[in-house]
């Protein structure tokens, strides 16, 4: 018993080694491309201010971290994957692999989402308060910590019908469960939109909860799937 979890152990450490070690490398790849990315980003606003003179190197070295993990995320989660094979059985390791694709795949197309439908629209929202004698003078620093929240929250929640499908595989949720529960559904997602889109317009709000709400009903869905194929 001591001579496995020893065994764990080391194994736990050679996956975080590796999974660090792609990390850096594609932080490093992407660091030279950093200021394309920054563009990207500042394209939407027009420019962005530092105020103190290591900023806009912090920013880049912040930009590259973030898009070296996002990188890097299908690697991660294989490498995660190879931890906790052995103790899968046949059956658990058919749809493991599915899984963690449809994890990348949903991460990955709520980042597009946020940023080509409703990050523009949250921020001409946002800037459309300005007037003659309160003018934007955006910190690029508080500028893009505002830009990677709303993106991983976008990404973050589009992950809901792949958590579900696990919690209902090892049997702690059940599609019932979520279809009696709907209304507080809706609650926490509008909650949840608030957060991550901070304007007080109505009609932000809703754009925002729409795709939320239509993730939430393929959960549902998604979990009859998952409780049939236990069954069978």
């Amino acid at each position: 018993m001591e001579e496995d979890f020893w065994g764990h152990l080391e194994d736990l450490r050679k996956r975080v080694l590796i999974s660090l070690f792609f990390f850096v490398i594609f932080t490093g790849i992407v660091y030279p491309f950093s200021g394309q990315i920054i563009k990207l980003f500042t394209d939407f606003v027009g420019k962005t201010y530092f105020f103190a003179p290591q900023e806009a190197l912090f920013i880049r070295i912040k930009i590259s971290f973030m898009a070296g993990l996002v990188v890097s995320l299908p690697l991660l989660l294989h490498q995660l994957y190879l931890f906790v094979a052995p103790a899968l059985t046949n059956e658990e390791k058919k749809f493991t692999t599915p899984l963690l694709v449809s994890l990348v795949v949903f991460f990955y197309g709520g980042v597009l989402l946020g940023y080509y439908i409703f990050l523009p629209y949250i921020l001409k929202m946002l800037l459309s308060f300005q007037t003659d004698f309160m003018l934007p003078l955006l910190s690029t620093s508080r500028y893009f910590s505002f830009i990677i929240w709303i993106l991983a929250g976008f990404g973050l929640s589009f992950e809901m019908p792949v958590v579900f499908f696990l919690l209902s595989k090892i049997g702690l949720i059940s599609p019932g469960l979520l279809a009696r529960n709907w209304k507080f559904a809706i609650i926490f997602i509008l909650i949840f939109a608030a957060v991550i889109t901070p304007t007080i317009d109505i009609v932000t709000m809703f754009v925002t909860t729409v795709p939320l709400f239509f993730l939430y009903f393929i959960s549902i869905g998604v979990c009859f799937f998952a409780v049939r194929g236990k069954r069978n």
